[in-house]
């Protein structure tokens, strides 16, 4: 059966109509004359459906004339159709082979690269490089070897500590690790003293090796000497040691921050404009227009004309929002100043806190005059500030 219905698409098939008050007597002539119809569907009492080869639908005259039925061709399938279908569309099917063709072209370079794990390192630093060593938008993947690229960037950035390129489709995924800084810490078996990294009041020093030359509730200043690793005993000769101690001292940090009570708020108007610019192959195309707005917001959004999955081709068009804002003018009272740079007075101090220090004492100090309110943040921390310096 899925023989013969194969060889009737090739051939070509109809589905018709048929009407008559003599259909069963239709059907039966139709068997008779060996004429094969399949798919029969009853419409109702009079009026059937079915499928015939092409070639058998001739034959169905003098049945139509003996049973006084009415026939009528609602569809023409099958291969030889196509063919004719194709021929009279043969430029829309040649534009879009050369289309599929163009695409397939396409699909063989690497398009958009795209890199994860950056936290400190410029991403366009780490594309130039790529490009350096053979990674670059509009290259062949078949000329893309990830190892050698890999290897070399490794070389070329020893800020990066790992590597690792994937392409999918005609995206390439870069994933780096970066090398965390970190000091050049001094071997125990070298001798070096310790020093104050800052001012401060020390609080509580507890000498492991060395001689410790200050006491709890000295005043010490940045660079002073704390521990020394060069031991001098009477009657002895000199002998250095590597140096180790906590030193905890109290450490101060202030910060200044001024907030004008006249405050510039800029407000939505509702008002946009949208530009628009196309990009093909790295060619940008673009319609210079003037934006009707001094004041706006600005977002742009990239649309991949053909994209399927992490296959993207280079056809991009960017659309461009502008939205029009207003500057109001809104004056706050003394205590909404004070409430704002409190905020942004923490904020500034935090960033300034090593990451073990503890906070023992804050404070705020407030200043005005006619146009703004000055404030002043006076931080005591207790911390270690105890570092290793090597004994030339």
């Amino acid at each position: 059966m899925f023989i013969l219905r194969l060889w009737n698409y090739f051939c070509g098939y109809a589905i018709i109509i048929v009407k008559g008050i003599k259909i069963e007597r239709f059907i039966n002539l139709a068997v008779v004359n060996n004429i094969y119809l399949w798919d029969i569907e009853k419409i109702d009492y009079t009026t059937i459906k079915a499928k015939i080869n092409i070639k058998d639908f001739f034959k169905l005259r003098s049945i139509v004339r003996k049973t006084d039925s009415n026939i009528q061709i609602i569809e023409k399938c099958g291969m030889p159709f196509k063919i004719k279908t194709v021929k009279r569309r043969k430029w829309f099917f040649f534009g879009l082979g050369a289309l599929l063709i163009f695409i397939y072209i396409l699909s063989s370079y690497v398009w958009m690269i795209e890199i994860h794990g950056l936290n400190k390192i410029d991403e366009q630093t780490v594309v130039e490089n790529l490009g350096y060593v053979g990674l670059r938008v509009g290259v062949r993947k078949s000329k893309v070897d990830k190892r050698d690229i890999e290897n070399r960037m490794l070389i070329r950035m020893p800020e990066l500590t790992w590597m690792g390129i994937e392409i999918k489709g005609t995206k390439a995924f870069v994933t780096v690790v970066e090398k965390k800084p970190e000091p050049q810490p001094i071997n125990r078996d070298e001798p070096c003293d310790i020093v104050a990294s800052k001012n401060g009041v020390i609080e509580k020093i507890l000498v492991l090796n060395g001689d410790g030359v200050v006491k709890d509730g000295d005043t010490v200043k940045k660079g002073q000497l704390l521990v020394s690793g060069t031991i001098i005993r009477e009657g002895l000769p000199e002998r250095y040691v590597h140096s180790m101690a906590e030193v905890n001292a109290r450490t101060w940090y202030e910060d200044v921050e001024e907030i004008p009570f006249e405050q510039i708020e800029y407000k939505k108007t509702g008002r946009t404009f949208t530009t628009y610019s196309m990009e093909i192959v790295k060619k940008k195309i673009e319609r210079s227009k003037k934006i009707p707005f001094e004041d706006y917001n600005k977002t742009s959004k990239d649309i991949y004309i053909l994209s399927f999955g992490s296959y993207v081709f280079p056809i991009k068009l960017t659309v461009t929002k502008y939205e029009e804002l207003v500057p109001l003018t809104k004056i706050i009272n003394e205590e909404e100043a004070k409430t704002i740079c409190e905020e942004r007075l923490n904020t500034k101090i935090k960033l300034q806190l090593p990451e073990k220090a503890v906070i023992l004492n804050s404070r705020i100090e407030y200043f005005t005059n006619d146009k703004s309110l000055i404030g002043k943040i006076y931080v005591e921390v207790l911390e270690d500030i105890g570092v290793k310096v090597k004994i030339n």
